[in-house]
């Protein structure tokens, strides 16, 4: 008898361990829906299948007959989506009514975002203020055009396919802008003319405005896998370029600024070209140059090569600003001279970070799948 109930005992726990078995099964597949493993099977004698998740098949409505999209990544993945992809098309919508300030914020996040079409609503008639901001939209930013113009909506549109145009146009564009105007500042110090930098403000709106062209195309990359594949590229590398054109914006920030300090200060200004710190731009210039071709030849010793000339020039231009405070000089010319020497060392330290990305982006390059 009391094996019996030994035994029935047993059964009994085995019965409600399996019940919180399955129990806890069913919620831990639903905490990883998104990780489901399915194995592939063989149709027609040679055909590879794998069936897709019920859930997501309900969730896109889709039915027996309808078509999924299928695209390659550049890692080796495949994308599903149950979308044509190519032809659909994003859009956002901004009530300018509720808003006091801030529209140009909310433009540039649209804009890197992706967004195709950008409608500004409102239910009274749009303010001047609105279409002010609008025109400076358009004027930081390339490819947008206004479609329609309205009392009450105003219509963005991207006329610029972000697989037409790669990034190393942009960030070429970048470059040549930037060192263009660190060259003609120290033209200007050597004794050329003043109007060689009449147009500093107009050079740095083009480098901003490249550097947001480059973030939205990584959007586009990150979320259409055509796009990444007409680029040539992947989504590792893509990011890269977004911190390539972030670097190179702050470069011209730097470049910029000491542009305006050249041209409100050249009277003031002693210091000679061939010293530090102004000894140092063409040596940076032909730095900088040598990095920009690397993109295209990959030659990791010379990005190296190069990465190590600007550390140990940034070194010697901080070094000479400690010098400077020593001397017997006007508070003004002191004053400038340090800023400009500041401007200089940080060009050279942007440099440095430009260099690393590359490496970043060789070593991913040269990765390799393994057994």
């Amino acid at each position: 008898i009391l094996n019996t109930l030994y035994f029935y005992i047993a059964i009994y726990i085995l019965c409600w361990c399996s019940i919180y078995t399955a129990f806890h099964s069913i919620h831990s597949v639903a905490r990883v829906v998104d990780s489901e493993y399915r194995k592939l099977q063989v149709t027609g004698g040679s055909t590879m299948i794998v069936s897709l998740p019920r859930d997501w098949v309900k969730s896109n409505q889709m039915k027996k007959g309808d078509i999924v999209y299928i695209e390659e990544l550049n890692s080796g993945g495949l994308h599903i989506s149950a979308l044509q992809g190519e032809s659909s098309k994003s859009s956002i919508t901004i009530d300018c009514c509720n808003l006091s300030d801030g529209l140009i914020d909310l433009l540039i996040g649209a804009y890197l975002s992706g967004a195709d079409m950008i409608k500004i609503v409102c239910k009274n008639k749009i303010p001047r203020k609105v279409h002010k901001d609008i025109r400076n939209f358009l004027r930081d930013t390339r490819g947008m055009e206004i479609g329609l113009d309205e009392d009450k909506e105003i219509r963005i549109l991207s006329i610029l396919d972000p697989s037409e145009l790669t990034f190393q146009v942009s960030i070429n564009r970048m470059y040549i802008l930037i060192s263009s105007l660190v060259s003609d500042c120290f033209d200007v110090l050597d004794g050329d003319d003043i109007d060689l930098l009449a147009d500093i403000e107009d050079r740095e709106r083009q480098i901003d405005a490249r550097r947001l062209l480059v973030e939205r195309q990584v959007a586009a990359v990150i979320k259409k896998p055509a796009i990444e594949r007409s680029l040539g590229t992947d989504r590792f590398s893509a990011l890269e370029h977004a911190n390539i054109a972030r670097i190179l914006e702050r470069m011209g920030d730097h470049a910029a600024r000491l542009g305006i300090l050249v041209r409100d200060n050249s009277v003031t200004i002693k210091s000679k070209t061939n010293e530090l710190p102004l000894r140092a731009i063409p040596e940076w210039a032909n730095l900088l140059k040598s990095l920009v071709h690397n993109m295209y030849t990959k030659d990791v010793a010379v990005i190296h090569d190069a990465k190590r000339s600007l550390v140990r020039l940034m070194r010697e231009v901080e070094d000479n600003e400690s010098e400077l405070w020593t001397g017997r000089k006007s508070s003004e010319r002191l004053f400038s001279e340090f800023q400009i020497s500041e401007s200089i060392r940080r060009i050279c330290a942007y440099g440095v970070n430009f260099a690393e990305s590359l490496l970043n982006m060789l070593m991913h390059e040269r990765i390799e799948s393994i057994e």
